[in-house]
């Protein structure tokens, strides 16, 4: 019997590759079908593709978080629900949360990566093979016991790949997930963010948790705010975040509005902007477009551009940290022209 397995992405064509490769040790009446090796060359791709769509009987879409948004995984979804049954197309989960799932792909039944689940799986295409060429089901589950391991071995091996992939599907283009794994697996000293809207920011539990990653690692952080956007909330959600004991770990700078709009007119996350060679500075900026979160890294020069522009704001401007949160909210005035203590160099040197 004929399996279609779809992919989109590096990691999604190794773990396609994987279930090729293993699937047959379990079930040898199944024919797994992976386009990027199973089309001999010369043939139109295209053809190949839809003559296997024809004669497929089951179907597996292997997702990831880099590809779940991806439009191609979604013209095979649909191509193959019209040709095989609902209960016997399944998108494999892999390092994906089944309520990640939108879409044309949030209908069909979901495997996730772990043993008994897909052992279920198996089960069902085992049921859809014709009785002769089926495996009876006690030694279905003695021959699965058998060469699980091999599978979950090679999964484990796959999650650790290092690949330049993207949730965006293209190289250059990051999701917020994207930026997250880039600023987790680099090496760090300090961080500069400046923000338009940082209570939005703040309330995202994403940001809120890689924050407090980053604080477990010793990074310091300069928020860059808009003086009518640092509100009490703002500072309560950072003072709430950060805590007495990393207050040296925060800077925050209100920007008056006018100046704030001509120099930032947009969100900028700034790597290692104190350092001078030791660790790569990186510079990334949110697209200015209607859709949000949509990031791209600016080029060397850039960067260096964006950091002296910035280095100059926060020098010329006042700091506070938690430790003067207190004084800010305890100003009749709301916290304009309250008592602020001194800006120190310790902070964060840039």
């Amino acid at each position: 019997m004929k399996l279609f397995i779809s992919w989109s992405g590096h990691i999604s064509h190794e773990v396609a590759i994987a279930l090729r490769d293993w699937l047959p040790l379990i079930i040898q009446a199944l024919r797994p079908f992976v386009s990027s090796g199973d089309i001999n060359k010369g043939v139109r791709w295209s053809d190949a593709v839809a003559k296997e769509l024809q004669d497929t009987k089951a179907g597996i879409i292997c997702l990831t978080p880099y590809n779940i948004k991806a439009p191609w995984l979604n013209f095979e979804a649909g191509a193959l629900s019209r040709e095989v049954a609902h209960s016997f197309l399944s998108p494999l989960l892999f390092r994906v949360k089944p309520l990640d799932l939108r879409g044309p792909l949030s209908q069909f039944q979901a495997t996730t990566c772990e043993k008994e689940d897909v052992y279920r799986l198996l089960g069902s295409i085992n049921e859809k093979i014709a009785d002769d060429y089926r495996v009876p089901p006690e030694l279905l589950k003695i021959v699965f016991e058998t060469f699980w391991p091999r599978l979950d071995e090679k999964f484990k091996t796959i999650d650790k790949m290092q690949e330049k992939e993207t949730q965006t599907g293209f190289d250059w283009l990051y999701a917020p997930c994207d930026l997250q794994n880039i600023e987790l697996r680099a090496t760090i000293k300090s961080i500069i963010v400046v923000t338009p809207t940082p209570y939005q920011d703040l309330s995202s539990t994403c940001v809120r948790g890689l924050i407090l990653q980053n604080i477990g690692r010793g990074i310091k952080y300069s928020f860059i705010l808009p003086a009518s956007h640092a509100t009490d909330e703002v500072k309560d959600s950072l003072k709430e975040i950060f805590s007495s004991s990393n207050d040296h770990l925060l800077d925050i700078r209100e920007i008056q509005d006018d100046e704030f709009n001509r120099l930032a007119v947009t969100h900028y996350i700034i790597l290692n902007p104190e350092d001078e060679g030791t660790f790569p500075l990186q510079v990334f900026i949110e697209l200015p477009i209607v859709q949000r979160d949509f990031w791209v890294e600016v080029n060397p020069e850039a960067a260096h551009n964006f950091r002296e522009r910035f280095k100059r704001l926060l020098a010329s401007h006042r700091h506070s940290s938690i430790d003067t949160l207190s004084d800010v909210a305890d100003d009749p005035a709301g916290g304009k022209e309250g008592p602020r203590r001194a800006y120190h160099a310790e902070h964060i040197s840039i």
